[in-house]
């Protein structure tokens, strides 16, 4: 690595450390770069996107010799970017601040329309139903069990009492998702831009306010990103939608992206139970935080 970096990049490496997985910290004479390796070069193209939108939220990308974003690497690619540093600690609630107004930002300058047809939105229906269906029968057959069982353990119990708020919810995905089709009835385009898709407070530098990763960035509805957030960060599902206000109040969605957006958040996810019984309380517990916290979301919605 060290030989390609200092030829491609002109870089007088003194040490390499190895961070994760295909991250590296190198240092310089001068300054401290971290390299990745990735394996295809989809990063070329959410490359020229961020250029082409002059969207300034991302970490630089340095260049190599023949002014390209990849270089080659044992039947893989690498890409370099400076050291940001981002020992901050914590500060889990500045950071989603942040990440929120940054969102708004990345969405707000990269919007643009795309024609689609109506087989579009039959296509999302059919592949959003499947999913509610595939949950219902889930959890229909999970309560069949446990109806039938004489000795039920606590989580079994906790299933069964709660099961209810499971049923709504699915039953409320299936309406948004109707409402959805009747807004777009008559839409022969959609809403587009940048969408970040990948959460994490190691991805976000305050300092410099900027994002440090751009390997997940990819064109597609602005509603995708708040989504991923639901699922990416249980420690904070009741504050979200307070937080989310940082996003709200420079972003309005149009009435089908809401109605798409609170049927996706209205899908329960599924919860698998194994032997450990105090896990599967967690587990249990954990969704039913999900349940309240995306009816909290789907109010401020409206």
């Amino acid at each position: 690595m060290k030989d390609i970096l200092e030829s491609s990049y002109s870089l007088k490496i003194i040490g390499i450390i190895k961070i994760k997985e295909n991250i590296y910290k190198i240092k310089t004479d001068d300054q401290l770069y971290v390299v990745k390796i990735v394996k295809d070069t989809h990063i070329e193209q959410v490359y020229e996107y961020i250029q082409t939108m002059h969207v300034h939220c991302f970490v630089d990308i340095l260049l190599n010799k023949n002014n390209e974003v990849l270089t080659r690497y044992n039947e893989q690619y690498l890409y370099v970017m400076p050291y940001l540093d981002n020992s901050q600690g914590k500060l889990q609630d500045i950071k989603i601040k942040m990440y929120f107004e940054t969102l708004a930002y990345l969405h707000e300058k990269t919007f643009y329309q795309i024609k689609v047809n109506q087989e579009y939105y039959e296509m999302i229906e059919k592949d959003i139903l499947k999913v509610i269906e595939e949950r219902c029968l889930y959890y229909e057959q999970m309560i069949t069990h446990y109806e039938n069982t004489m000795y039920r353990s606590p989580s079994q119990w906790l299933l069964m009492m709660n099961y209810h708020r499971i049923y709504h919810s699915l039953n409320r995905a299936r309406d948004y998702l109707q409402k959805y089709r009747e807004l777009c009835a008559n839409h022969f385009q959609i809403r587009v831009c940048l969408t970040y898709r990948n959460f994490d407070y190691d991805h976000i530098c305050l300092k410099q306010k900027a994002l440090l990763s751009i390997e997940d960035v990819c064109i597609d509805l602005p509603i995708y990103d708040l989504f991923y957030m639901y699922q990416k960060i249980p420690d904070v599902l009741f504050d979200l939608d307070c937080c989310s206000q940082y996003y709200f109040c420079r972003i309005t969605l149009k009435e089908e992206e809401k109605a798409l957006l609170c049927c996706l958040m209205s899908i329960v996810p599924i919860v698998k139970f194994g032997k450990d019984e105090i896990d599967n309380i967690i587990k249990l517990s954990r969704l039913l935080y999900y349940l309240d916290s995306i009816y909290c979301f789907i109010e401020s919605c409206h």
